[in-house]
C-alpha cells in the first residue's frame, strides 16, 4: 500500500464537490445531478483515477478465490429472495422491460457501478492501511450512495423514519463497510460482481418478490453480514498461520448461534412468530396492567378470531396506532363481527367499532416495567 498523496488528494476533492452538490440539489433544483450526468461524472472520475494511478497497482492473494465466495453468497441470497417471494407473493418489475427501456437502464446503472468501484479501490490503495482513512472512504460512499430526497422526507414522522432507518440506510452502511474491506483485500471485482448481479435482477426481470420493509431491511443487513465473516475467515488463514483453537475460534460456522439468536430476537419484537411482545403507553388497562409494562399478544387470524368471546383483551389497529381493551360486546352484522371495547380504567366504552380485520391478536401474559424503553423512546420520537 502507499501513502496518501497528492494525486489523490485531488479525487477525495471532486468526491466531496460530488457530494456537495448532490445535498444543495435537494433544496436548489438548478444544482439536480440527472442520470445521465450521473454517468458523465463518475466516468469522468474513473478516468482521472485511472490516469493519476497508471502502472501502479496493488498484488492481491487469494483473489479469485474471493471472487468465488462473492459469487456464491450472492446467488445464495438471491435463491432465498426469491423463495420468500413464494409466501409475500410477486409484484411487477418498475423499470422498462422493452429492448429500449433495458439498453437505457443498463447504460445508466451498470457502468457507474465499475466506475464507483475503481474510484474505491484507488482510494483504498493509497490510504496506507490506516483506519481513519478507510473509515473517511467508507463514510464518502454511503454519502455517495444515498438518496437525500428519502433522506428528508421519511424522517419527518417516527413510523417512516424507522422504516427507512431499516430497510435501507443501516444495509447502506453495512453494504459499504463491506465493500471498503473487500477493496482493501481482495481489490473491486468482488465488490463489482455484488453490485452487478443485484442490480441485474433489479433491472431485467419482469417480476420481483413483493416484499416488506422489514424483509427489505434483513436481507441488507445479514447479506454483506454474512460475506464479510466468510472473506474475513479466508483473509486470517491467508495472512497468518492459526493454531487449531484461534482457527475454530474464527470459522464462520462460529458466527452462526450468534445470527440465529439476532433473526429470533429482531422475529420476535416485529412478529413473525405467534407471539410477539408490546409495550404499555397508558393505564387505560389498569389494574390488569400498566404504562411501562410489557403484554405477550397471541397473533390471531381467520377462524380464531371469530372464536373471541366478551372478556377476552384484544390487541387492533387503529388508523395511526394500536390499542389494547377488553371485549365488552360483540355483534353480528352482514359484514362479519363487529367488536365494542373498553379500557378496564375507562368509565365508558370506546366509540367506534372495531371489526374482525383490525384484531391483531390476544392478550395471554405481561411483565412488568420491561416496556418502558419502548414507551421512552416513541414518546421522544413524537
Amino acid at each position: 500500500m502507499r501513502a496518501i498523496n497528492k494525486k489523490i488528494l485531488f479525487i477525495y476533492v471532486l468526491l466531496i464537490t460530488y457530494i456537495t452538490i448532490k445535498i444543495l440539489s435537494v433544496n436548489i433544483g438548478a444544482l439536480s445531478i440527472s442520470n445521465e450526468l450521473n454517468v458523465g461524472i463518475w466516468g469522468a472520475l474513473f478516468l482521472v483515477s485511472l490516469f493519476l494511478t497508471k502502472n501502479d497497482y496493488n498484488r492481491y492473494l487469494d483473489q479469485y478465490d474471493k471472487v468465488q465466495t462473492t459469487f456464491i453468497v450472492v446467488v445464495g441470497y438471491l435463491m432465498i429472495y426469491f423463495i420468500v417471494g413464494l409466501f409475500t407473493g410477486y409484484q411487477y418489475n418498475a423499470y422498462s422491460l422493452t429492448p429500449r427501456g433495458i439498453i437505457t437502464n443498463t447504460i445508466l446503472f451498470m457502468p457507474i457501478i465499475i466506475f464507483q468501484e475503481y474510484v474505491r479501490q484507488v482510494l483504498v490503495n493509497y490510504s496506507d492501511g490506516k483506519s481513519k482513512w478507510i473509515a473517511l472512504i467508507t463514510i464518502m460512499f454511503i454519502l455517495i450512495s444515498l438518496n437525500f430526497n428519502s433522506v428528508f422526507n421519511d424522517f419527518r414522522n417516527a413510523e417512516s423514519g424507522f422504516k427507512y432507518l431499516c430497510s435501507d440506510l443501516i444495509p447502506l452502511v453495512a453494504r459499504n463497510f463491506v465493500f471498503t474491506y473487500l477493496a482493501y483485500v481482495s481489490s473491486c471485482k468482488p465488490v463489482i460482481l455484488y453490485r452487478l448481479l443485484t442490480t441485474a435482477v433489479s433491472i431485467y426481470l419482469p417480476i420481483l418478490p413483493n416484499i416488506n420493509w422489514f424483509y427489505t431491511g434483513l436481507f441488507g443487513i445479514l447479506v454483506p453480514i454474512i460475506l464479510y465473516i466468510l472473506i474475513n475467515y479466508s483473509q486470517i488463514k491467508l495472512e497468518r498461520k492459526l493454531t487449531r483453537q484461534e482457527e475454530k475460534r474464527s470459522r464462520p460456522i462460529s458466527y452462526l448461534p450468534t445470527l440465529i439468536i439476532i433473526f429470533l430476537i429482531v422475529g420476535f419484537v416485529v412478529g413473525l412468530f405467534k407471539y410477539q411482545p408490546v409495550a404499555v403507553v397508558s393505564d387505560s388497562m389498569f389494574p390488569l396492567f400498566s404504562r411501562g409494562d410489557m403484554i405477550i399478544v397471541e397473533q390471531l387470524k381467520g377462524e380464531e378470531i371469530n372464536k373471541l368471546k366478551v372478556g377476552d383483551v384484544i390487541k387492533f389497529a387503529t388508523s395511526s396506532y394500536y390499542v389494547i381493551h377488553r371485549i365488552y360486546a360483540i355483534e353480528e352484522t352482514k359484514d362479519g363481527l363487529v367488536f365494542t371495547t373498553k379500557g378496564d380504567n375507562n368509565n365508558a366504552p370506546d366509540s367506534e367499532k372495531v371489526k374482525a380485520d383490525q384484531i391483531q391478536g390476544t392478550y395471554k401474559f405481561h411483565i412488568k416495567y420491561v416496556g418502558f424503553p419502548s414507551v421512552w423512546l416513541s414518546e421522544a420520537l413524537r
